[in-house]
């Protein structure tokens, strides 16, 4: 996302796809309070390879003190000086071209300073992966960005985020900013199957110490290598095959109350939590356009199980667990 600095108030101002400047507040993406200044002065867009700003003001506008002709855009480039109305008022610095990006906008940048902006993929874990508190991450079904806190309670519950929403981590603020120029029109680039369709391999040491984990899909074969985090998708994954076996439904299987799942695994609730998101950031980061992510793991009433029916699970070379559903076929 594309963001210029204003030399009058010393901040940085993120551009929207199409950012408009002018003098009524309610109407611009920029207000500027000047007499002379037309209601709607200027705009700056994205024309989906490049920046380019617009006069629409009777006053003018100037690009490093060339003036612009009235309707005619132009293209943008770094450190360009705009100014709007009057050529010897404070304007606005071209501090960033980057493409329109859903991102996590910083707040408490001091005063000068250049912004450390957080740009959005599926998901994200802050402050990082390592310590986790907070998952931020996209549903793109909905096309909604949820925000969900990591804590030692059971229950997690998902907060929707919508543009200019506050995300607060510690003493750190950030905004949503979204780019209405993607969403639903995104969806043909996703391919046609979704996570659920992928078969999930389970590959176990003999001493249960290490878990490597593939996801099949046809031809496709996506290795995610071992991490601890596939033990506890295994684990579910066993629960799911044990009560097909007890004659469960397909909806009733694999539910297990996260305090004894943690118990299970030899962990507490937050390190579990912990595992849960981790597992979720690698599966949307290696499989960035699959849908159904958020089908993964499921929760329910203080419950939680693997969402995905199709697994099988190694001991070393024996195979010891497969889902009713790759053994019906």
């Amino acid at each position: 996302m594309a963001y210029i600095f204003s030399t009058a108030a010393q901040t940085y101002i993120p551009l929207a796809p199409h950012h408009t400047f002018g003098r009524l507040a309610n109407s611009v993406n920029t207000q500027i309070d000047k007499p002379y200044i037309s209601k709607l002065h200027a705009a700056i867009e994205w024309s989906g390879k490049e920046w380019r700003i617009k006069n629409l003001g009777l006053n003018g506008s100037w690009v490093n003190g060339l003036s612009l002709p009235t309707g005619e855009p132009q293209t943008l480039n770094i450190d360009d000086d705009l100014h709007f109305a009057q050529l010897n008022d404070a304007g606005f610095i071209v501090a960033d071209l980057h493409a329109p990006a859903d991102m996590l906008w910083p707040l408490d940048t001091p005063e000068g300073a250049r912004p450390q902006p957080i740009y959005l993929s599926r998901y994200h874990l802050l402050p990082d992966a390592v310590t986790p508190e907070l998952a931020v991450y996209f549903d793109e079904q909905t096309q909604q960005w949820h925000m969900e806190t990591l804590t030692s309670a059971q229950e997690h519950h998902a907060h929707s985020l919508s543009d200019g929403d506050l995300v607060q981590l510690g003493n750190q603020h950030w905004q949503l900013v979204r780019a209405q120029v993607y969403g639903p029109t995104e969806a043909h680039a996703f391919p046609s199957y979704q996570l659920s369709d992928m078969e999930f391999i389970f590959n176990l040491s003999l001493d249960e110490e290490s878990t490597q984990l593939e996801l099949i899909h046809g031809q496709q074969k996506v290795d995610l290598a071992v991490r601890n985090h596939h033990y506890l998708l295994a684990q579910l994954a066993r629960h799911r095959a044990a009560d097909a076996a007890r004659g469960l439904d397909s909806k009733s299987r694999g539910w297990i109350y996260t305090d004894i799942l943690a118990g299970e695994l030899g962990l507490d609730t937050t390190h579990m939590n912990i595992y849960i998101f981790r597992l979720r950031k690698q599966i949307a980061d290696s499989l960035p356009t699959i849908l159904g992510q958020q089908l993964l793991l499921e929760r329910r009433g203080g419950k939680i199980r693997f969402g995905c029916e199709k697994f099988k699970i190694y001991k070393g070379e024996a195979l010891t667990t497969e889902s009713p559903l790759v053994t019906a076929e």
